[in-house]
């Protein structure tokens, strides 16, 4: 798809490669270097399980009606499309491209703290510190962009610091994989299909292990609106 929409002819899987290997040469039109394929390796690895998140808890909810593997993930991947969950290292790219310059940076990220606007690729409901996947996604980066342009590692790198200075927030998985996607030569808007890819490995096993318990996930609710009022009743005629 993405070499059709481009205008370029597909390119056929190559059976002596790998996963990895095989994906960026089918998107890039050219067999990736060692060193590439291992760090997409590494990325979808990374992105492969994370315990209850919001698309897995969904595929979870969606098992545990006794639904199929095809509509549990179906629906995971549904969730997986918000900015806030698997689209969210898109985001994070187009807010650094936004920044422009790392001149800019100090200024935006206030901008968007002011404005109480997302700060994309940053802080995490599971981590009180920074994710441990991100340091891992940044040396990666690193290795890529010293080949050439460095101007998103350098965005990121300020944008970690300042969004830290003014505000002691941490960077998730999602800032530094989408720097590196983009290092390896795939299009921002299909970064939550990477995600869909990487993710799907772990949905599928606790889609299983759902199905293997037989209950449906049923969370009560607190009433949170208007406290208790009285009505008048009408006298029965």
């Amino acid at each position: 798809y993405e070499r059709r929409r481009r205008g370029e002819p597909p390119v056929d899987p190559d059976p002596s490669l790998g996963y990895a290997e095989n994906f960026l040469a089918m998107v890039r039109g050219e067999a990736p270097t060692t060193e590439e394929a291992r760090a997409f390796e590494i990325a979808m690895i990374l992105h492969a399980e994370h315990e209850m998140n919001a698309s897995t808890f969904t595929a979870r909810v969606v098992a545990g009606t006794n639904a199929d593997m095809h509509s549990a993930i179906v629906a995971a991947i549904c969730a997986l499309k918000g900015p806030l969950h698997g689209g969210a290292n898109q985001a994070a790219m187009r807010m650094l491209e936004e920044f422009g310059s790392t001149d800019r940076v100090a200024e935006g990220v206030r901008q968007r703290l002011e404005r109480k606007l997302p700060l994309y690729g940053f802080g995490h409901p599971l981590y009180r510190a920074r994710d441990p996947r991100a340091p891992i996604l940044r040396r990666l980066a690193e290795k890529f962009a010293d080949d050439g342009e460095r101007n998103f590692l350098e965005l990121a790198t300020a944008a970690e610091r300042e969004a830290h200075a003014q505000k002691g927030l941490w960077t998730n998985v999602d800032l530094y994989s989408g720097v590196l996607y983009h290092y390896l030569g795939i299009p921002t808007d299909v970064f939550i299909t990477l995600f869909a890819m990487s993710r799907v490995a772990g949905q599928a096993a606790h889609v299983l292990e759902q199905h293997a318990g037989g209950k449906i996930i049923r969370p009560s609710a607190e009433y949170v609106g208007e406290p208790r009022r009285e009505y008048p009743v009408r006298e029965p005629h």
